[in-house]
């Protein structure tokens, strides 16, 4: 039997979690690490921890990396967001995309989102990596 594994989010929206306050114990975390070229510009790289592999870089460039479905809950328990992943189907095309559902009184800009471009997508993931992002730029 074919082990499923879970998806997590991407370097960018780990980034912005972060920075709306999600701080949640991960079992991976990403290392964002500054370092500098002798010409003083600094540059940027990231390392992933997996299972028992870890490198160790200072905690205040660390950035906790959650699965698609903790980030999801996180947005829905603390922001009251909740995201609807759809499917649809063509003759010849299974398209994705989303949904997002204000909860609990929530109250969110219709405006911007009904102006969204409609986009089709390749998979349940990249939907929800979509609207990860979405709400984190525009709705918190």
């Amino acid at each position: 039997m074919e082990q499923i594994n879970e998806d997590y989010v991407s370097f960018e929206v780990a980034k912005l979690l972060k920075e709306k306050g999600f701080c949640e114990n991960t079992e991976h975390k990403i290392w964002y690490v500054i370092k500098q070229f002798s010409t003083g510009v600094p540059w940027n790289s990231c390392t992933y921890k997996v299972g028992d592999i870890t490198r160790e870089y200072n905690n205040d460039c660390c950035i906790p990396m959650p699965t698609l479905q903790t980030a999801m809950k996180w947005l829905r328990e603390v922001y009251d967001l909740f995201i609807e992943p759809r499917v649809g189907e063509t003759d010849d095309k299974t398209w994705y995309d989303f949904d997002i559902i204000p909860i609990n009184g929530r109250k969110i800009n219709w405006n911007h989102y009904n102006n969204l471009p409609l986009v089709e997508l390749n998979s349940y993931e990249e939907a929800v990596e979509l609207a990860l992002k979405y709400c984190l730029e525009n709705l918190i």
